[in-house]
């Protein structure tokens, strides 16, 4: 019984150690992000906006762990960095319950994921050979 029960608890632990160290899906994080902030911009008061701000803010902290292609790791992150500042900015907003200025730092993420997502472009080789 002993036996089974310290089984069961290395099984337990070994396995939340792999989950804990598999990479970050930044096409899904992006995704998500996606939907949080539809969510936010949406909302109708700053209190209902929160926790979406909040969320997002999560997200652009795991993106920034995602691997990256290295030629473009650097633009990402400046990317990532500014969508942070502004999400700082609209985090200021909620607290003064400034909706039109919450709604402004908002515009201002989605100019920025337009801006950078046109950096996503890849060559011609890496489509074919699936690296970044």
């Amino acid at each position: 019984m002993i036996k089974t029960a310290l089984l069961a608890m290395l099984l337990a632990v070994s396995s939340q150690s792999l989950l804990a160290k598999e990479p970050v899906n930044l096409e899904r994080t992006m995704k998500t992000m996606g939907f949080a902030h539809k969510q936010a911009s949406e909302a109708s008061t700053t209190a209902e906006a929160l926790p979406f701000v909040e969320k997002l803010q999560k997200l652009v902290q795991q993106a920034k762990q995602a691997p990256l292609p290295s030629d473009k790791a650097e633009v990402y992150n400046e990317g990532l960095d500014k969508v942070l500042a502004e999400l700082a900015l609209a985090k200021a907003a909620v607290t003064a319950d400034d909706l039109p200025k919450l709604k402004q730092h908002l515009q201002q993420i989605e100019q920025l994921k337009k801006q950078y997502h046109k950096e996503r472009k890849f060559s011609f080789w890496q489509l074919i050979f699936g690296k970044y």
